[in-house]
């Protein structure tokens, strides 16, 4: 006799969380969380192509990783990177916006040049590319993923870091805005929103004798690990997110718990 609780089951089969032919794009791929990211697509099946400033830290031994040096400042630069990318691969189907430099200073110090170099990467570069790539979904009628990467730091204050602060802010209204403009073009965009990673990005905030104090700090008593991410970018570059838009998912091991 057939089990009538099984007509209706849903099947978790891993395959829904497969990469396989998935053209993705990584900015910032070539170091730091940026690099897992492309590492964890790869392996997951997805061709992938890193725009950064700089080629791979360490060799990625795997045929559909590929890198170009592009300067994401230059929406110029940009467009013509998503044009190789679009000639060679026939379309983009997901974007991670995880470019980003990071400095600290307190308020009073901080200097127009610095101030407008991380607004011309971390909000300026992060739109220029989401605007491409978003083009290039809408003519390719499929749709597909963006994923920006802001920081528990555009909701959680902290002394030094309020040009940082102010630029992650930025993308994460960014990411609602952008979300509610293309969701009608099955083009979804979400957020990642990762705590303390021990990243060059983050040493640029903090000197190391904060890292004791961090853990201490955190539910979990750690920092968190690059391998932490791949669920979460697994998630929103696979078909498992088809219904998921302008979330900004925090990634912080319960960080932002604490007062």
């Amino acid at each position: 006799m057939k089990n009538p609780g099984k007509k209706n089951s849903v099947s978790t089969d891993d395959g829904l969380f497969d990469l396989t032919d998935k053209v993705i794009v990584v900015t910032g791929g070539s170091s730091g969380l940026g690099f897992r990211i492309v590492q964890c697509l790869v392996s997951r099946g997805a061709t992938v192509v890193s725009l950064s400033l700089e080629p791979f830290s360490e060799p990625i031994n795997c045929s559909s990783a590929h890198e170009m040096i592009v300067d994401i400042r230059s929406r110029d630069k940009v467009r013509s990177a998503f044009s190789q990318v679009v000639e060679r691969f026939g379309r983009v189907d997901a974007v991670f916006n995880n470019a980003g430099v990071a400095h600290s200073a307190r308020a009073k110090d901080i200097e127009l040049e610095s101030l407008d170099n991380m607004f011309q990467v971390n909000v300026y570069g992060s739109l220029w590319v989401a605007q491409i790539a978003a083009e290039y979904m809408k003519k390719n009628k499929a749709g597909g993923s963006i994923v920006n990467i802001t920081s528990i730091l555009a909701e959680r204050p902290l002394k030094g870091a309020l040009a940082y602060s102010m630029t992650k802010a930025a993308v994460a209204q960014m990411t609602q805005c952008l979300a509610l403009e293309w969701a009608a073009q099955n083009i979804r965009v979400n957020a990642i929103a990762p705590g303390w990673f021990p990243t060059k990005l983050i040493s640029d905030i903090l000197p190391p004798t904060v890292e004791g104090f961090l853990k201490a700090q955190n539910p979990m008593r750690r920092l968190g690990n690059s391998e932490d991410l791949d669920g979460i970018v697994c998630l929103l570059a696979s078909d498992a997110s088809l219904y998921m838009t302008g979330a900004i998912i925090p990634v912080d091991g319960g960080h932002r718990l604490q007062s």
